[in-house]
């Protein structure tokens, strides 16, 4: 057993050097022989063949070593914007990060996603600030970047000049590093400025401090591909990134980050937040069932290795357990906030090649959906056509040589539709009841732009039985995925506030039928607006196109500026409809004769200009009551509760209410 452990993320906009400093850092700690290289293939973290022949990240890779006394457990990630879904998995599990941006392009679009999961969980940062032996490379340049443009606090360790043949450092002192640390710590800097002789030692533990705290974020440079700064940076991870702290005599939690599995084998990666666990002991899945541990592994080196138990702090892959990503082992921790910060914009049809693959091919994509739960694999049965979401068309392409490569079977991907949401503009409510002894009262109302769906439960458990309840809530959750106009829903508070049931009654069959019903009437008294997804976009290109890429982005009604333009290169950001920007790449490459660069990365959702846009509603559907109940629930109409829909306003006439009050009456009279 270590005494100490840290799980250590490295992140980056894609080619800024991240899977160089990787093998760099490995060799050093003598985990490989030989330093392998990413445009030949023959790198330890990026193992997949279509990583390979690309050149990119497509998985989160785990590997560790040792690093004095402490064992690192370093995920490194995928910098593609397209796999965003893995940045998300590894930001969950992480005691400290590594940042990396190249010295010639800077703050890039995906370092804007990275940094702001990082902030937002609180995590330890050193930024590295790569390829500073490029032409064009300007260290002062990308250290104001992260100063304006992502606003971090930062401590630059070092001053860099470019000689002739060589890259020139200078550390800076102790006291000028805790001058700018003191902008976030006001005792800091009363002690600077009251005091004449500064205590070296003091002010250094203070600026750990802030470090281990997450309050400033040292910045170093150098050269990966030269191996140049990487011993400065392994002194850093030494005392700016904080070990996670030993809880091993409490009771076991350990948090799934990841499921990676084939039709034989299913591999559970989990970060053991506190207790300790051991092969072949019984454990609790996600706080309900309760299963045993077939298998224990662990990461050494570039390799898995069978072990009988790990402890706190350690990453662990168990294998024969049936549990899904972002769920708990033993105790669940409700103060271990979910990070979530993927919004899939695309979904696309799915077709194998040979019509004999089809049941294969959708065994595959379970599969898939099993360890990248975005994908939300769907069947319409209708049209017998399988749609999966995607981030971008880059994951498409890599989806189609995963297929391929893992399970043999070709596919076409077609028809791409971008995602519109939904959401509420005012609170709705609606109570709904089957056979008189179950019912359940629903309010939904309209939440803050980007605060996705939310679930609450206002209701005892002896109004409403717990299983019940846990029922109701999986099925909001999964009609939610289709609204009113068919686009999920967002921006939503869906609170269960009253419910009824009765212990020989009842039936799971009655909430299955009422909870949808009462969800879709809360939602068309709420007022349903439709919202488009927007990205955020930089083109480079040779200032000669600047009429015609600037035209371009007027007729696609983008918000755009030109932010630099020297040396003959342009530079624009801006912001786009992702329904006017989804071929754009394509059409820059025809403009600038293939010498246009364009990146996006999702950026938010803002109200549609067009609020007419529906799409097919795949499954049962609620909206319909009638063909709902009887039809798909095979259930009595009869039996649902008409009382709470709309009544007929009563008559001002006096004798048009007599005459009905005495033909009510008469029904009611023996024959």
């Amino acid at each position: 057993m270590y005494k100490k452990k840290l799980t250590m993320g490295i992140f980056a906009h894609a080619n800024a050097g991240k899977t160089t400093i990787t093998e760099h850092m490995l060799y050093h700690m003598k985990v490989i022989d030989k330093v392998g290289r990413v445009d030949m293939g023959n790198t330890v973290s990026d193992s997949m063949k279509v990583e390979k022949q690309r050149g990119i990240s497509v998985k989160n890779s785990l590997i560790s070593f040792e690093l004095e006394d402490t064992k690192i457990q370093l995920l490194d990630t995928p910098g593609h914007v397209d796999f965003s879904a893995e940045v998300e998995r590894a930001i969950s599990v992480l005691d400290g990060a590594v940042l990396v941006l190249s010295g010639v392009e800077g703050v890039e679009a995906q370092t804007h996603v990275i940094w702001e999961a990082l902030k937002k969980k609180n995590i330890p940062v050193i930024i590295f600030i790569n390829k500073l032996d490029r032409k064009g490379a300007d260290y002062s340049k990308v250290v104001e970047e992260l100063i304006d443009k992502l606003q971090i606090p930062i401590i630059a360790m070092y001053d860099f000049t470019v000689g002739e043949e060589m890259l020139l450092r200078k550390e800076r002192s102790i006291v000028e590093i805790a001058e700018q640390a003191s902008d976030v710590d006001e005792k800091l800097l009363e002690y600077i400025i009251n005091n004449k002789e500064l205590d070296q030692e003091y002010l250094f533990q203070k600026v750990v401090t802030l470090a281990h705290s997450a309050k400033v974020y040292p910045v170093i440079g150098g050269s990966a591909l030269k191996d140049d700064g990487l011993d400065i940076l392994f002194q850093c991870i030494r005392k700016f990134l904080k070990p996670y702290v030993n809880k091993d005599d409490e009771k076991l939690s350990a948090f799934v980050y990841a499921v990676k599995s084939d039709f034989s084998t299913r591999d559970v990666y989990v970060k053991i937040l506190q207790g300790t666990l051991e092969s072949r002991s019984m454990i609790t899945a996600d706080g309900e069932t309760h299963q045993k541990v077939k298998e224990l592994l662990v990461p050494q080196g570039e390799k898995l290795i069978q072990v009988d138990k790990v402890y706190s702090g350690e990453i662990a892959i168990i294998r024969g357990l049936d549990i899904a990503c972002n769920q708990f082992i033993g105790e669940v921790q409700e103060k271990n906030e979910k990070l979530q910060f993927v919004n899939p914009q695309l979904i696309m049809e799915v077709k194998a090649k040979d019509d004999c693959e089809t049941i294969g091919l959708m065994k595959a994509l379970r599969i898939l959906t099993e360890e990248d739960p975005y994908l939300d694999v769907t069947l319409d049965t209708s049209i017998n056509s399988i749609f999966i979401k995607l981030i971008g068309e880059i994951q498409a392409q890599i989806i189609e040589s995963v297929l391929m490569e893992r399970f043999n079977i070709p596919i076409c991907l077609s028809n791409p539709m971008v995602l519109y949401k939904e959401t509420p503009t005012r609170i709705g409510r609606a109570k709904v009841s089957y056979t008189s002894v179950s019912a359940i009262e629903l309010q939904v109302r309209p939440l803050e732009m980007g605060s996705g769906f939310v679930y609450n439960s206002k209701i005892s458990t002896d109004y409403l039985h717990i299983k019940y309840q846990r029922q109701v809530e999986k099925l909001i959750r999964n009609y939610a995925k289709q609204g009113m106009m068919g686009w999920e829903l967002t921006d939503i508070e869906v609170t269960l506030i009253g419910g009824q049931f009765d212990s020989m009654g009842s039936d799971p069959k009655h909430f299955n039928i009422i909870t949808p019903i009462a969800l879709f009437r809360c939602l068309k008294q709420s007022k349903i607006k439709l919202l488009e997804p927007i990205c955020y976009f930089t083109i480079t290109f040779p200032e000669l196109y600047i009429n015609d890429v600037t035209q371009s982005l007027i007729v696609k009604k983008s918000i755009f500026q030109i932010v630099k333009n020297q040396d003959g290169t342009c530079y624009i950001e801006g912001h786009g409809s992702v329904d006017n920007m989804i071929n754009y790449s394509m059409e820059l490459y025809g403009l600038t004769s293939g010498r246009g660069i364009f990146a996006s990365r999702p950026s938010h959702y803002e109200t549609s200009i067009c609020q007419n846009k529906e799409r097919k509603y795949i499954g049962p559907d609620p909206r319909n009551e009638v063909k709902f109940v009887i039809n798909d629930m095979k259930a009595s109409i009869e039996a649902l509760d008409r009382g709470v829909m709309k009544k007929k306003k009563q008559s001002r006439s006096k004798f048009k209410r007599f005459q009905q009050e005495k033909r009510q009456k008469d029904e009611k009279l023996p024959k």
